[in-house]
């Protein structure tokens, strides 16, 4: 049975077969491109039936397409190829946005038909950046021409968007063209910035114009401004300079860098000043274009090993010996107005005596320690002294105020107030550093000497200061104001001391010196003690107590008893011994006996702890008044070097076998440790087994041979039935362990050590 379809209007009918044969025959007619709208109009039959049968066709048939409601065929695709050719050829370059315009097409097709047709009949080639364009090579040959033309002209550095705009060629293959050309080497220039148009091209005879400006200025200048170079074109110019001079030692300021011409100028010039005490000014050996600033910082990297010279006003570098040389024009002034001051305030000059003569601390440095054997009778001098003066001082208002003053006690009997007529003070018991604020008030208010700007009058009529600016004179001054006021103080209280026949045997300073030093000793010991377990701990830290810890209590008694006016036993300046010190704690008054006690008994215990606390009670301001100072870590590693120092000189030279293996241990174990070690003895094996698990076996059999033999040695010697022969054969032995375990302890450093990662 024949399937037939009826036209729109009813009056004829037609095959399916018919109705394919003629819309094959009107879309060649219409070139291989129509509407199926169209087609419904012409063959007179109704839309759907013409939509199915080209559905069919185009499923049949692989050369027909149906787009957009359009059939189209090869014969099309091929016309259309052959337009885009033609448009292509006489533009040079078409895009598939603009052909999809003009053919009313959809862009996947017109894509799809390039794919199909390039280098056949379309004669042109697709953007790598951008595949909607297409271009000839006569195109690119003619953009290529157009912008080497335009960048071979440039001669300074160009922003590349405003060319681009005008040559008229599209982005990316504007900056691959560009590429290429700087890459082959037919532009001379670069590329700053990334592919777009706000980058800039730099040619390359202008960079090369300004590197050897540069280079120029640089030779003969010996400095680069960095605004010179902003000015330039250079937009980091640290970064610039940094890159192109790399093997120059430059100096980087604020606003410029120097080369070493200069730098070793300034360093020169300020050496120079420094080693002849005299000073210099930087800016005349200094370019003018530096800032102050510039100069303070140049000044700055000059002086790093160079702390104790004298900066005033950024530029202006003088030697310390300025200061020094300076104070010699003050003796004889100082010297009159001691004298003048010892007359007309001697109730002042002997109050403080009093205060000082006890007085360990740092804030009384001027006065020394009274001799034990007239202690109490100077003291006596000194009341009868301020007894005689007591009644012009209660007229002028400055001395009897202390005169009618009550006596009141304090603990430790450092913080009293004196009283001429308490019975302490007659029996030798009650001179201690006064804690009250008049005597302080008084000193600081009748024993100054000139004020900075008097120093300054005196220091300008000085012939090696006469040439000096007055800012470096008025630093002098600055520095020299409180080393001469303390130095007036001292002056002026010697002068009252040697008619009072004082005799001053040690300084304040020396005692601070002689504590500290023992107390920093004790600290350090007490790390290398902490290193090891119990019970070598307990009796090293029991040693420790017996000997350096002793020595500071010592010390600390005797400061005490010198602050108090007793007389001192005939060993004071030696070694006290417990008893001796124990008898001494008695004479003192018995608020100062109790914590002195407690002193003395923490060195007969087990803890350290216990005895620094108790130190610290007495070194503080109710009873000496010592600060005791704890080394930084700089001053505690020169500590620890110096004790390492002097063991391996000790030893260098040390001929005893069991001393030398005593010496070898406590250097191994500072070596290893970086602490100090302070032992017995008979702790020496424990040492030696400690040492065990920071060396290699390997360096410890000289150690331990020589140990063996040390305690062979020994059981010899307790043995009555003993030969001769014997201990001289372990002596023999011994002698010949010893240049090894020398070397073994003075050779062994640090990196010996067996770790824990090994």
């Amino acid at each position: 049975m024949i399937e037939v379809l009826y036209t729109s209007d009813g009056k004829t009918y037609l095959t399916q077969q018919q109705l394919s044969k003629e819309i094959k025959d009107e879309l060649i007619v219409h070139g291989g491109r129509i509407n199926l709208v169209d087609l419904q109009q012409l063959l007179n039959v109704d839309y759907s039936h013409i939509e199915t049968r080209v559905n069919e066709m185009v499923k049949k048939e692989g050369h027909l397409t149906l787009v957009l409601g359009q059939l189209i065929s090869n014969v099309y695709r091929d016309h259309l190829a052959e337009e885009i050719n033609d448009l292509l050829q006489e533009k040079g370059h078409v895009t598939i946005v603009g052909l999809t315009q003009t053919h009313d097409l959809p862009a996947d097709f017109i894509r799809e038909v390039i794919d199909k047709y390039l280098g056949k009949k379309i004669k042109g080639q697709i953007d790598n950046y951008d595949r909607d364009v297409i271009f000839t090579d006569a195109f690119v040959a003619r953009m290529k021409a157009q912008i080497r033309g335009a960048f071979s002209a440039v001669t300074v550095p160009t922003t590349i968007g405003p060319i681009r705009q005008a040559i008229g060629c599209k982005e990316h293959l504007f900056h691959t063209i560009l590429e290429d050309l700087i890459s082959s080497k037919r532009l001379a220039g670069s590329v700053s910035g990334s592919r777009q148009d706000k980058s800039q091209f730099l040619p390359e005879i202008y960079t090369r114009a300004q590197s050897e400006w540069i280079d120029s200025f640089y030779k003969q200048n010996d400095y680069l401004e960095y605004d010179a170079l902003t000015r330039l074109g250079i937009s980091d110019p640290k970064g610039y300079i940094k890159k192109r001079f790399k093997s120059e030692q430059l100096v980087f300021l604020s606003s410029c860098c120097v080369g070493p011409g200069i730098s070793e100028q300034v360093q020169y010039s300020v050496d120079e000043a420094l080693n002849t005490g005299t000073w210099v000014d930087i800016k005349t050996v200094l370019p003018s274009i530096l800032s102050e600033k510039d100069a303070s910082e140049l000044l700055g990297s000059c002086l790093k090993t160079r702390p104790n010279a004298i900066v005033c006003d950024s530029t202006i570098v003088g030697s310390d010996k300025l200061v020094t040389e300076s104070t010699e024009a003050f003796n004889d002034i100082m010297t009159q107005r001691a004298e003048a001051a010892s007359k007309a305030q001697p109730s002042v000059l002997s109050n403080e005596a009093k205060h000082s003569g006890g007085d360990k601390s740092s804030h009384s440095k001027l006065a020394g320690l009274d001799d034990g054997s007239s202690a109490r009778e100077d003291k006596r001098d000194q009341r009868r002294k301020k007894a005689a003066t007591a009644g012009s001082s209660k007229k002028e208002g400055t001395g009897g105020r202390e005169v009618k003053m009550k006596s009141t006690k304090k603990k430790g009997g450092r913080g009293r107030d004196i009283d001429d007529g308490s019975d302490e003070e007659a029996s030798g018991h009650g001179a201690g550093s006064a804690a009250t604020n008049g005597p302080s008030k008084g000193k600081q208010q009748d024993l100054k000497f000139l004020t900075v700007a008097e120093i300054e009058e005196v220091l300008r009529k000085q012939t090696h200061l006469q040439d000096c600016p007055r800012e470096l004179i008025s630093e002098i001054a600055s520095k020299l104001h409180r080393p001469l006021t303390r130095q007036y103080q001292e002056v002026a209280k010697s002068i009252f001391l040697k008619g009072s026949g004082a005799d001053r045997k040690k300084t304040a300073q020396e005692i601070q010196d002689k504590v500290n030093g023992l107390w920093t000793n004790a600290h350090l010991f007490e790390k290398g003690i902490k290193l090891f377990e119990d019970p070598t701990q307990g009796q090293l830290t029991k040693h420790l107590l017996k000997t350096v810890c002793s020595d500071l209590a010592n010390a600390v008694v005797i400061a005490v008893a010198s602050d108090n006016m007793m007389n001192l036993p005939a060993e004071s300046d030696e070694q006290l011994s417990p008893e001796a010190r124990l008898r001494l704690i008695g004479t003192l008054p018995r608020e100062i006996q109790e914590p002195l006690s407690r002193l003395h008994a923490s060195l007969n215990g087990a803890s350290l702890e216990d005895f620094f606390q108790q130190t610290e009670v007495l070194c503080g301001p109710s009873y000496l008044g010592i600060l005791l100072k704890k080394a930084d870590k700089k001053k505690e590693r020169q500590l620890v070097f110096n004790h390492r120092h002097s063991l391996g000189e000790q030893l260098k030279a040390e001929r005893d076998p069991a001393m030398t293996l005593h010496l070898a241990v406590v250097l191994l174990f500072q070596t290893l440790t970086q602490c100090m070690l302070h032992c017995p003895g008979r702790l020496v094996p424990a040492v030696l087994t400690h040492l065990g698990s920071l060396m290699e076996a390997d360096a410890l059999v000289d150690l331990t041979a020589m140990q063996n033999l040390v305690v062979q040695l020994m059981k010899l010697k307790a043995d009555p039935i003993n030969t001769d022969a014997e201990e001289a054969e372990v002596m023999t032995q011994m002698n010949d362990l010893l240049d090894k375990v020398k070397a073994v302890a003075l050779n062994t450093r640090k990196s010996a050590a067996v770790t824990e990662e090994h």
